[in-house]
């Protein structure tokens, strides 16, 4: 067809100008700035290193034995008086009591307060930190 021949269908064509953002949206963290905890996988707890995720430590008071030993016998469970050995009035011949601070020779774990799991440090227990990639924004400028 000849340029006369189209009429008004011919119009040549002008160049288009396509507006090219300058941002899109973050891959990383699929634009809403914050990504999963790497160290608590999202969690925003972690296994207390304090008592290994137990909940329960180590008696201090009797060195996780779970007795703690008689001061006036010094654990033998027995005394002398006038240069016969009789048995310890105190522990009454055992050389130890019971600890009143423990069971089985375990504690109340403080850092964690008994549950075996601390806040995360990284996330402080969001179980999220913000995209390094986008710093937060959401979105990545194109080069």
């Amino acid at each position: 067809m000849s340029a006369l021949a189209c009429g008004a269908a011919c119009v040549a064509p002008a160049l288009a100008e396509v507006a090219v953002p300058d941002t899109i949206t973050c891959v990383y963290c699929d634009g809403s700035g914050e990504v999963t905890c790497a160290y608590c996988d999202g969690n925003g707890a972690v296994e207390c290193n304090y008592c290994d995720g137990t909940g329960k430590i180590t008696c201090t008071f009797c060195n996780g034995t779970g007795r703690i030993r008689c001061a006036e016998c010094f654990g033998k469970g027995y005394l002398y008086n006038g240069g016969d050995r009789v048995k310890c009035p105190t522990c009454k011949g055992a050389g130890s009591f019971p600890c009143d601070y423990c069971v089985d020779g375990k504690m109340f774990c403080e850092v964690c307060r008994g549950s075996g799991e601390r806040t995360c440090i990284v996330c402080d227990g969001y179980g999220s930190v913000q995209c390094a990639v986008c710093k937060g924004t959401g979105k990545m400028k194109l080069k």
